[in-house]
């Protein structure tokens, strides 16, 4: 994230075409706009007449001011909305404010300046309602609204002469509630369209009209209708009317255009969480303004110091708590959400920290992203070969109501592509999709970020590791603005690093695992290698030397049977030959069984055992007691690793222990067998150090997925037990007969 190429194009529909005058309806609306400018010119020629209210030239210029600006905005908005029925709607409304504001300080001059000041007041409400109504261009426009119009046309006149005549009369109050009536009206028509639920995008707008409705007509309610309405005089002067409607053309700004900015989230929380913190900061010293003067005390005053003191140690300590309120409103504002993406993304980089599989890691890394920043999605491209795959995929849109495709998973793209798109893994993607002012300036995206967009991967971001470029996070558009700002950026930087770091350490320990399981495979491979030679030199032993012996031991019987006692020396010596024979055929018989139990292939690891066990106790004289219980089905790696574990305990048993008693058991819970020998020696500190025996052993049982420990028996002795787990072995049988 060091570096992200912002790759800007202006394909998206221009903001001024020359059809949108030829329209019947819009060249209506544009009138009504020129009408509001010659009346803001004709205001401008009465000013320097010396005509309308004694006010200061100041004032003057700044109802002129404002009611240009206002129609500004309206004209703004009309062509962002392609001179659609909202667009149209708003700048009808923001003409009939011009009207009223350019003629705030000359509604006395003379009854066209009254008509028209109280028309323009009457009438902008209304079409503010019908752009209310209008504004998510889903609701066609009815006969029946109308009658929306009757009440200001009626009350037009009968204003017009009140307004004239100065006197504050029952219809210019009614006239009043009704633009009351109408401004709040608007803002119910946003709450209802925010609970009517839709798309994350809808939503997000709908908040943000309600916002600026309300923040825009509020104070004027509060300061200029209700006083009017209730005692017939301001609480304040008239002077402050264009400073209201700033504010009102700053909210309402901020609502209707705000998805027409790529960095509108930044705008926002900027706006919202510096805007909080000094309105706080004001009210605070405010406060301790008026109880200072109450008391009577000043803030040079010990009292007032300590005050002032108090007041900045508070406003400190709530700094951190009314920025992060001012981040979940934010958030609100957004999304509709509450959850904090500070939050969620200090959440998801504790998850990093610890060890995961690429896999894992994967679906983690694409699942918080999406849920944090509020996308429509998000997906990882994984290396494979000489591509990239789309491995995993995660995102909102199917609770969100958005309509939105997920990227197919498994779809491969060239790793030339991709390298060629991101400079060779070297620098993010940023993909931005603008308006030109004009067709002429109209951009297409250049051929190499095509397979990005493609894909609606605003933001590309890849992961290149030690062993290169390995990955690629690709982030779709959030749930209700397309764009990533400057703070995304920012807060994405250290995460993405981390994750860089994460899946660097993943990779290199999966590919430590696949070669710890190559080393499995060939050990085991060696260990079947050499189970066959060991059977294959039973065999010869059994059918070759065996036989001999067994030969040699009948001739040695034939000759000792035909010396009839003629020669005793002679006759001892055959003795002799025939009892070494018989030693060493009984010799042969032991070797060839220990090099490969046939019995094992017969009749499996709990019989083999019992006779093996059996034949130890009888040769060496040591006591030995079993438990063995059916375990099987076993496979042969297992059964034989088991069995080849109790021989080398045994023999340790004979050859080390000096114990005179030993004891094995073999059992089986659920998917684990377990084989335990242990004896009543003098244990492995005077026995000492097994050396390749247990090694042997180790690597065999953990060839086969199992484990081993060796330790002390409380009344002395060695204990050893081997544990498989046959988990893998029936996953592997499943899916042999799937």
């Amino acid at each position: 994230m060091d570096h992200v190429r912002r790759v800007i194009v202006h394909d998206k529909p221009p903001i001024f075409e020359p059809e949108i005058v030829r329209r019947p309806a819009n060249r209506v609306v544009l009138g009504a706009a020129a009408f509001s400018l010659l009346t803001q010119v004709g205001a401008l020629v009465d000013v320097a007449l010396g005509r309308g209210e004694s006010v200061s030239l100041f004032d003057h210029a700044a109802f002129a001011l404002v009611s240009v600006l206002w129609l500004a905005l309206g004209v703004l908005v009309f062509l962002q909305r392609r001179s659609r029925s909202a667009g149209r709607l708003f700048l009808l409304s923001a003409s009939c404010g011009a009207v009223f504001l350019s003629l705030g300080t000359l509604y006395r001059a003379g009854f066209i300046e009254a008509f028209l000041f109280v028309g323009g007041l009457l009438f902008f409400p209304v079409f503010l309602l019908s752009f209310a109504r209008a504004f998510h261009e889903d609701r066609h426009w009815r006969r029946a609204e109308l009658v929306l119009y009757v009440a200001p046309l009626l009350l037009l006149i009968p204003g017009a002469l009140a307004l004239q005549s100065g006197r504050t009369t029952p219809l210019w109050r009614v006239a009043l509630l009704t633009v009351a009536l109408y401004l709040l009206s608007s803002a119910v028509q946003a709450v209802f369209d925010l609970r009517s639920g839709g798309t994350a995008e809808r939503a997000a707008q709908s908040r943000a009209l309600l916002f600026g409705l309300l923040a825009g007509t509020l104070p004027g309610l509060a300061l200029f209708i209700a006083p009017l309405v209730v005692t017939g005089s301001l609480v304040a002067t008239l002077t402050w009317l264009p400073t209201l409607i700033l504010v009102f053309l700053l909210a309402m700004s901020y609502s209707v255009l705000l998805f027409e900015f790529s960095e509108a989230d930044l705008i926002v929380r900027r706006g919202v969480v510096y805007g909080v913190l000094t309105l706080v900061i004001v009210v605070a010293y405010a406060v301790l303004g008026v109880l200072l003067t109450a008391g009577g005390t000043a803030v040079t005053s010990v009292a007032g110091a300590l005050g002032f003191v108090a007041v900045t140690v508070i406003v400190g300590a709530a700094f951190a708590p009314i920025q992060y309120g001012a981040r979940r409103l934010v958030d609100w504002l957004l999304y509709g959400r509450r959850a904090d993406r500070w939050e969620l993304l200090q959440a998801l980089s504790a998850r990093l920290a610890t060890l995961m599989q690429p896999d894992e890691l994967g679906d983690v890394l694409v699942g918080e992203m999406a849920r944090a920043l509020h996308l429509r999605g998000a997906f990882l491209l994984r290396r494979s070969g000489t591509s990239f795959e789309v491995r995993h995929v995660a995102g909102a849109a199917a609770r969100s109501g958005v309509r939105f495709e997920p990227v197919p998973i498994g779809l491969a793209i060239p790793a030339d592509v991709i390298h060629q798109a991101l400079d060779g893994g070297v620098d993010s993607v940023l993909i931005v999709h603008r308006k030109p002012a004009t067709a002429k300036y109209e951009g297409t995206l250049p051929p190499r970020y095509r397979v990005l967009d493609d894909l609606h991967a605003v933001l590309s971001i890849p992961f290149l590791t030690r062993s290169g470029l390995q990955a690629v996070l690709c982030l779709q558009p959030k749930l209700a603005h397309d764009a990533f700002d400057a703070d995304d950026l920012e807060l994405l930087a250290p995460v993405i690093r981390q994750a860089v770091a994460a899946l660097d350490n993943a990779l290199l320990f999966a590919r430590l695992g696949e070669k710890v399981e190559e080393l499995r495979h060939a050990y085991m491979r060696i260990a079947r290698e050499q189970e066959a030679e060991r059977a294959r030199l039973a065999r010869e032993l059994h059918d070759g030397t065996a036989q001999e012996l067994a030969g040699l031991i009948t001739l040695a019987t034939v000759a000792e049977r035909q010396m009839h006692g003629e020669d005793d020396a002679v006759s001892g010596t055959l003795l002799r030959l025939r009892r070494q024979a018989e030693d060493a055929y009984q010799e042969v018989r032991r070797a060839s069984h220990a090099l490969r139990p046939l019995m094992l292939d017969d009749f499996g690891l709990g019989p083999t055992l019992v006779r093996y066990l059996d034949q130890f106790a009888e040769a060496t004289g040591i006591e030995v007691e079993y438990e063995i219980a059916e375990v099987s089905p076993l496979s042969d790696e297992i059964e034989l690793a088991l069995f080849r574990v109790a021989q080398e305990c045994m023999e340790n048993v004979r050859k080390h222990s000096g114990a005179r008693r030993a004891r094995l058991c073999l059992g089986r819970e659920g998917l684990n067998v377990t084989l335990s020998v242990s004896d009543d020696g003098r244990g492995m500190s005077e026995a000492g150090d097994p050396g390749i025996g247990l090694v042997g052993m180790r690597e065999r049982i953990e060839s086969v997925g199992g484990s081993i420990e060796v330790g002390g028996e409380p009344d002395g002795g060695v204990r050893v037990e081997a544990k498989v787990s046959l988990e893998e072995t029936w996953q592997r049988t499943l899916s042999e007969l799937s």
